[in-house]
């Protein structure tokens, strides 16, 4: 499943309300709808973004996180838990398993040779520090003369 996100709050909540109707538009979940979407948090402190995804179960070797620009990308796998294994009748599920892949918009510029990402207790949390944006700076050009 692939999902992007922007920095608005209210594109966020419309995109929810919109996926919740969908779903319940779309019937009862089968065996073939188990489909992983994790959820996500950004965060903006004073010098930093805060990115937080929950991804239990998931192993951090089938994490790849990539920045271009203002656009973070989280792509991952998650395995189907060890009772699948077994194949047996499942009555009801909603433990999605799968391919992942999320993509948030920053903000705005950050700093990428200092990032960090760290997984807790199934949480993924990226710091990614802001860099200041130049547009409201003003920078003097110093001006040589010409040697003939």
């Amino acid at each position: 499943m692939r999902r992007r996100l922007s920095s608005g709050l209210e594109l966020e909540l419309i995109q929810r309300h919109l996926d919740e109707l969908l779903n319940l538009l779309a019937g009862p979940r089968g065996p073939a709808a188990t489909g992983f979407a994790p959820a996500v948090d950004v965060q903006e402190v004073t010098d930093r973004y805060l990115v937080r995804v929950d991804l239990p179960g998931v192993a951090t070797s089938e994490l790849v996180i990539t920045l271009r620009q203002r656009e973070l990308r989280i792509a991952g796998r998650k395995p189907p838990g060890s009772e699948q294994a077994d194949k047996g009748h499942c009555h009801h599920m909603e433990r999605g398993f799968g391919a992942f892949s999320v993509e948030v918009v920053l903000p705005g510029p950050v700093r990428p040779d200092t990032t960090t990402a760290v997984v807790r207790a199934g949480v993924l949390e990226i710091t990614l520090p802001r860099l200041r944006e130049r547009r409201d700076s003003l920078y003097t050009i110093p001006v040589t003369d010409e040697e003939p």
